[in-house]
């Protein structure tokens, strides 16, 4: 064995090397170290509190001094503003961060009617100030929480406060707290997920322990709390679970374990990593539909019964009974499709002078149809009312342009089987094509007659020449058909799939009297959490850049970690207040290069190592590094792949959680090289340096963190690399 392992084997933490009593052997030394992983005394608190202190001092100074609405504070107040009147709207991200938002306006005395326009100085009403600084407080409990982190994980003191200070003077981390944006409570609750794994790795020798329980159940929620956020916060859901499943294959493998053991791990970690996180998400839907109750910009999104118990709204009071010559509206029960559409103007291109029928989000004027008799074209023939049974045919003349919802033998414009939907005819050309028999599914009210209702029944139409069934797409049609889903005929009418499911969303009919459906149906929270979650899905994919177009803000993944474009935030004229979301270019380049380079070549080392049955790492320590590591690594990599294989629109603030992960894998590889080649006193002070140094760009670069107003060329030695767009966009100048 080489003298430099000796050596590296020898030397302990410079903080630790007075307090630790000393280890016989290399395994009674990793002992020791992990059972010092779970304390944190009071020396341990003091240096939280100061890291706190720290945190909310960069996060709050100067917070109100820019007084207009600035970036995405032009969303997501402006949906915090829909909690405080209770208007439902809709959105690609979960509620849990919106309602906190909605909160701190709350809180700040906000009534809910400021509209949040982007640019829009702010009302002397609004006060701003305090629901920014709301946001900026969870955001600033990420500084504390990566040092207690690191402290579980088995970092010396001085190498997880060096942790939690390259957090602390990270400047796109600190930028992106001040605003009254989702991201620093992302960032919070992604935060207290590692924490939370950490600190339940820290007592996995201690099985069943009210520690063990405590930190494993405050894993599962903070998870919770994370997806509850943002989508992304599946992520850190998927790291934990990597985890999980690696942890209990070790315990599998231990065959001291007994069976009834192994099912005690297995059942505690799916009530509290998969029960507890699933719980979390669903609460926070279920407090989104009770705060917004009433008709909103978002209500179309949603099925025809969440709408019919939402106050004001145009389905909640209305006939129920449905009839022959009623005119009502056709709903898909498949999550985007919309009401059923006509109008003169979009055709087939083929020439066939046959009218696009299709679905588009919305309630239009062009959606209505009347529910016409298959014997009779007089539409006064009203008397006596005739309900519409299951097994009833009946055609649609759609109201605007007095044509018939028809089926033939020509094909979907997306496909070559099927039959292609349309609305042609008249009432003097009559069509066998436009006779639909009712297959009733079932009903939600009470009623039990077995015919049509408004909202409440679901039902199939089956053509009566073909047996084709009427189906529901989500094929978006070409220009021509203004992007509306394809509705066509399916030849497999044995089928209940959701996109052959209709309801009627809308009544207009006299002759019977309207009612309030709170009174027939009640709210089913799975089922429309479901669906809105499927609806954020199909919006967030919408979410397409364009490539024909620049746009000042947006930038590629594989850019971030070498911060090659930082982001303009706001206006960028001489007397504005300028902010620039870039980070700490010593830290977010010395993390790429951690992570990108010096990471891997470790674990190829390690491996190579390993295959070789080297005796250079011994397998403690290689255990020890690994359960570091791969926490680390794994969340960094887990946070940042994936927007490799995204389509949407993407931003350098999408990086900023993966740097969460780095920034502490930085700060342990500094540690193990500090351990490995320093002498033991000069640990400290080398940490002390690194430090010094990111404070000290940190503080360079603050006036574009806390907002520059004055010529922006006056900053022109902060241009760092040709392609920042800090004084001129090189882009726009090609």
């Amino acid at each position: 064995m080489s003298t430099s392992t000796l050596r590296r084997r020898r030397q302990p933490d410079a903080e630790t090397a007075h307090s630790d009593p000393p280890a016989s052997t290399e395994k009674s030394k990793s002992r020791t170290s992990h059972a010092n992983s779970a304390v944190f005394d009071s020396s341990d608190r003091a240096i939280a509190f100061a890291l706190t202190v720290l945190a909310l001092f960069t996060r709050l100074h100067h917070i109100g001094r820019r007084a207009l609405v600035t970036w995405d504070e032009a969303h997501f107040g402006k949906f915090g503003a829909y909690y405080v009147n209770g208007s439902f709207y809709h959105d690609v991200h979960p509620p849990l961060a919106k309602m906190l938002i909605g909160l701190s306006e709350f809180l700040s005395g906000h009534n809910g009617s400021f509209t949040y326009t982007s640019g829009s100085k702010y009302p002397s009403y609004v006060n701003y100030t305090f629901q920014r600084t709301f946001v900026a407080v969870i955001g600033s409990l990420i500084v504390p929480f990566a040092y207690r982190t690191c402290r579980f994980l088995g970092f010396g003191r001085a190498a997880a406060a060096m942790a939690a200070s390259f957090v602390l003077f990270d400047n796109a981390l600190c930028l992106m707290s001040r605003f009254i944006i989702l991201d620093p409570i992302l960032y919070c609750f992604t935060a207290m997920s590692l924490l939370g794994y950490a600190g339940f790795t820290a007592y996995k020798n201690q099985p069943f322990s009210t520690s063990w329980w405590r930190w494993l159940a405050f894993t599962g929620v903070s998870l919770g709390l994370t997806i509850s956020s943002k989508w992304v916060g599946a992520f850190v859901v998927l790291l934990v679970g990597l985890c999980t499943v690696e942890d209990l294959m070790m315990v599998y493998s231990d065959r001291s374990k007994t069976l009834r053991v192994n099912l005690k791990h297995w059942g505690a970690r799916i009530a509290c990593l998969i029960f507890f996180p699933l719980a979390v998400y669903l609460i926070s839907f279920q407090i989104h539909f009770a705060l917004l109750r009433k008709r909103g910009t978002g209500d179309y999104k949603m099925p025809s019964q969440f709408q019919a118990l939402q106050r004001n709204s145009v389905v909640s009071y209305q006939p129920h009974n449905v009839a022959l010559w009623s005119q009502v509206t056709l709903r898909s029960h498949l999550p985007g499709f919309g009401l059923i559409y006509a109008n003169e103007t979009n055709q087939f291109p083929d020439n066939s002078n046959e009218l696009v029928a299709a679905g588009i989000p919305g309630k239009q004027s062009n959606n209505w149809w009347v529910v016409a008799s298959p014997v009779s074209n007089n539409a006064s023939d009203l008397s006596p009312v005739r309900f519409i049974a299951d097994g009833d045919i009946v055609r649609f003349q759609h109201i605007g342009t007095k044509r018939f919802l028809r089926t033939g033998v020509a094909k979907p414009h997306s496909q070559g089987w099927d039959r292609r939907v349309f609305a042609s005819g008249n009432t003097t050309a009559p069509s066998p094509w436009d006779f639909w028999r009712v297959r009733i599914i079932d009903d939600a009210s009470p009623r039990s007659e077995n015919r049509l209702y408004t909202v409440t029944t679901r039902f199939q139409l089956i053509n009566k020449l073909s047996g084709c069934i009427l189906k529901a797409t989500v094929t978006q049609l070409p220009k021509w058909g203004r992007g509306m889903s394809e509705l066509i005929c399916a030849d497999s009418n044995a089928t209940r799939s959701e996109g052959t499911i209709w309801n009627i969303e809308q009544v207009r009919d006299k002759r019977f009297k309207p009612v309030s459906f709170k009174k027939l149906i009640g709210r089913r929270l799975v089922r429309d959490t479901i669906w809105i979650n499927r609806e954020m899905a199909r919006s967030n994919n919408r979410l397409i850049p364009d490539p024909d177009r620049y746009k000042v803000i947006e930038s590629d993944a594989w850019s971030w970690p070498f911060l090659i474009h930082p982001m303009r935030v706001g206006s960028w004229t001489d007397d504005s207040i300028k902010h620039y979301e870039i980070g700490n270019p010593i830290l977010w380049w010395a993390s790429a290069l951690c992570c990108c380079v010096i990471y891997p070549l470790q674990i190829v080392y390690l491996l190579l190592l390993k295959q070789r049955k080297s005796t250079r790492w011994s397998a403690d320590e290689i255990r020890q590094f690994w359960d570091v590591t791969k926490l680390l690594w794994g969340g960094w990599f887990l946070h940042y792949l994936p927007f490799f294989l995204f389509g949407r629109v993407l931003y350098i603030h999408h990086y900023t959680t993966a740097l969460y992960f780095g920034l502490l894998l930085l700060a342990y590889e500094i540690q193990c090289a500090a351990r490995w080649y320093l002498p033991p006193r000069a640990v400290v002070v080398a940490f002390l340096a690194v430090v010094v140094v990111a404070g000290y760009v940190f503080v360079l670069f603050s006036p574009l963190t806390y907002g520059w107003d004055k010529p922006i060329a006056q900053l022109a030695h902060l241009q760092w690399l040709p392609s920042w767009n800090l004084i001129k966009d090189p882009l726009l100048a090609l």
